[in-house]
C-alpha cells in the first residue's frame, strides 16, 4: 500500500541514525559519514525502509587493450570504441556474437604541453568519416575501415592543439599555451585546415584548456568561464572559391562565468556538462548557468589543489554517476538519482582510489571501463568484486550524542540480507568515543552461510559512552536495511 509506514525497530530498541551518504567533516566529532564501496537507494514507500545501503557494482576484467594505462575512450562511432592504451591507439570492434577484438592503429606518443602540464591529457573525437586522437600538441586521424591506421596531422595551417571534440562535420581543437583560441578543421575533413579558420572566446578574459562537444554545441572550457558556440552556417554569405568562412558563432546567453582548471574533471552526464571550478566547487550545468552539487564536506576531501582531478561519468541500473579521484586518490562519486555522494575504492582496507578512470559505451549498450594503470577494460557486475580484489564495503554512521548524560549499550542489531548465495561473510563492528579520530573495540559477527538464510547480526555489551560512532565493515555484495540499539540513559 502507497504511503505505508515502514518497519519499526524492535521492542526495546531504537532506530539509530542511518548513514545515506559521504559526509567526512574537516571536524570529526561534528559528523565523520563515509560509505565506501555502499550507496543509498531509495525503496518504495511501502518497503520495510524507506531507504537501504547496497554495494556499488564491481569491476569485471573484459578484455586487455595494449600496455596501459587506459588514458582515453570514444565510443560515438557505431560499432567500434576507439582506445589510447600507453602511446598506441586501438579500435575494438565486436562480432555477430558480440565478441570483442581490440586492433593497433597508431602509436600517438606521450602528450606534451610543454609550459602548461594540466593540458598534457589524451583525447578522441570521432566523425561519421574518420576519428581524431589528440595527443598534445599533436593529432592523428584515422578512417573507419577495417585495416585504416592512423596518419599524424601534417597540414602547415595545424598550428598543434590540446584537445579535439567534434560537431556538425568539424573537428574543433583547443589551441595551445595559454590562449583563448580554438579553430577548427575543414569540413568533414580532419586533416586540412585554414590559418583562417580559428577564433577567441573572448566573453570574458580567459585561457582555454579544452573544447567539448554537448547537444550538437561547441563547449569551450576555460579557467574563467566556459563559453556555448553553435553552427550558424554561412549565414547566406556568398564565399569566392577558396575562402573561408568560420561558421560557429557564440550562443545567445552561452557564458558561463564559473571556470575550471582541471579540464579532465569535465564530463557530461544526464543532459548536464560537470565539472570541478577554481573554488573546489563541483558543478553540473542547467542550461547555461551552473549549479552547485558538491556539498562542505566534499569540498574540504578536494581542497585548494583542482589542477590534478580526473573525473568520469557512467550509467547503471537507472543511476547517472560522476566519479571524481582527488591529488590524494580518493574517488568521490556522486549519484544524481539520489542527491548524495559516496566513495569507491579498490582495495581491501579503502585506502586506494577505484581502478578506473574512464568509461564508455558501444552501440549495444556495453558498458566499458578502462584501467588507471594496466591496459585492462572492464565491465560493472552487481555482486562482483573490482577486479577480482576483496574490496571493502565500509558504512561510518552519524554520530551519537548522550549530552550530559552517560548512556549504555545493551545490544547492536544489524538488520541486513544474511546467508544468500554472495554472503559477505564477517560483519565487524567498530566504535569510537573519542569523535571519530581513533576505532578502539571490536566486534565480529557472522553474515552466516547460504543456507542460514534466518540468521540475525547482532552484538551485545556494548559499554557506556557519552558521544559514540559506530563503523560497519564487511566484504562481498552486502544489502543493510537498518541499524538498531539497545540504549539506556544513565546518570550524569
Amino acid at each position: 500500500m502507497s504511503g505505508q509506514t515502514t518497519q519499526a525497530a524492535p521492542a526495546g530498541m531504537q532506530r539509530i541514525p542511518f548513514p545515506l551518504e559521504s559526509y567526512e567533516h574537516p571536524s570529526l566529532p561534528l559528523v565523520a559519514k563515509r560509505l565506501v564501496n555502499l550507496m543509498a537507494e531509495k525503496a518504495p514507500d511501502d518497503a520495510r525502509v524507506a531507504a537501504a545501503l547496497v554495494s556499488t557494482p564491481g569491476l569485471v576484467p573484459y578484455i586487455s587493450v595494449g600496455t596501459g594505462p587506459i588514458l582515453a575512450m570514444n565510443d560515438d562511432q557505431p560499432g567500434c570504441i576507439y582506445v589510447v592504451s600507453g602511446v598506441e591507439a586501438f579500435r575494438v570492434t565486436f562480432d555477430l556474437g558480440g565478441n570483442p577484438t581490440a586492433t593497433p592503429i597508431g602509436a600517438v606518443g606521450v602528450p606534451d604541453a610543454g609550459t602548461n602540464p594540466w593540458n598534457s591529457f589524451v583525447t578522441i573525437a570521432a566523425g561519421p568519416t574518420a576519428v581524431v586522437v589528440c595527443s598534445a600538441p599533436h593529432a592523428y586521424t584515422c578512417g573507419h575501415l577495417p585495416g585504416d591506421t592512423l596518419n599524424q596531422i601534417t597540414d602547415p595551417d595545424y598550428p598543434g592543439a590540446s584537445s579535439v571534440c567534434y560537431v556538425d562535420g568539424y573537428f574543433a581543437f583547443s589551441a595551445l599555451g595559454d590562449s583563448a583560441q580554438w579553430f577548427i578543421s575543414r569540413l568533414l575533413d580532419p586533416s586540412s585546415f585554414s590559418a583562417l579558420d580559428f577564433v577567441f572566446s573572448d566573453a570574458l578574459p580567459n585561457v582555454i584548456r579544452r573544447v567539448i562537444s554537448h547537444r550538437g554545441q561547441i563547449w569551450t572550457v576555460g579557467e574563467s568561464g566556459f563559453e556555448v558556440w553553435y553552427d550558424a552556417g554561412s549565414s547566406g554569405l556568398e564565399l569566392t572559391a577558396g575562402e573561408s568562412f568560420f561558421p560557429f558563432r557564440r550562443a545567445s546567453g552561452g557564458v558561463i562565468w564559473t571556470g575550471t582548471g582541471s579540464p579532465m574533471s569535465v564530463c557530461r552526464a544526464d543532459g548536464s556538462v560537470w565539472w570541478v571550478g577554481l573554488d573546489g566547487i563541483v558543478y553540473r550545468s542547467k542550461g547555461y548557468t551552473q549549479q552547485r552539487v558538491s556539498t562542505h564536506a566534499i569540498e574540504a576531501i578536494i581542497g585548494p589543489s583542482t589542477v590534478a582531478l580526473w573525473a568520469l561519468t557512467h550509467a547503471y541500473r537507472g543511476h547517472w554517476f560522476y566519479s571524481l579521484t582527488t591529488i590524494d586518490n580518493r574517488t568521490l562519486v556522486y549519484d544524481v538519482a539520489t542527491g548524495n555522494w559516496h566513495e569507491r575504492s579498490t582495495s581491501i582496507d579503502g585506502s586506494a582510489p577505484w581502478g578506473t578512470t574512464v568509461a564508455a559505451t558501444d552501440n549495444n549498450s556495453l558498458h566499458l571501463y578502462g584501467d588507471r594503470t594496466t591496459g585492462w577494460l572492464y565491465t560493472l557486475a552487481m555482486g562482483a568484486n573490482d577486479i577480482n580484489i576483496d574490496v571493502i564495503r565500509q558504512a561510518t554512521l552519524p554520530p551519537l550524542w548522550a549530552a550530559t548524560r552517560r548512556a549504555f549499550c545493551a545490544r547492536v542489531e544489524i538488520e541486513m540480507e544474511v546467508g544468500g548465495a554472495n554472503t559477505p561473510g564477517a560483519v565487524l563492528l567498530e566504535w569510537s568515543d573519542d569523535g571519530s579520530r581513533t576505532w578502539g573495540p571490536q566486534r565480529s559477527m557472522s553474515a552466516g552461510a547460504p543456507s542460514e538464510l534466518r540468521k540475525r547480526v547482532y552484538t551485545t555489551r556494548l559499554g557506556s559512552f557519552r558521544q559514540r560512532t559506530f563503523r560497519l565493515t564487511c566484504h562481498g555484495l552486502t544489502r543493510i536495511y537498518a541499524v538498531d540499539a539497545d540504549i539506556t540513559a544513565g546518570a550524569s
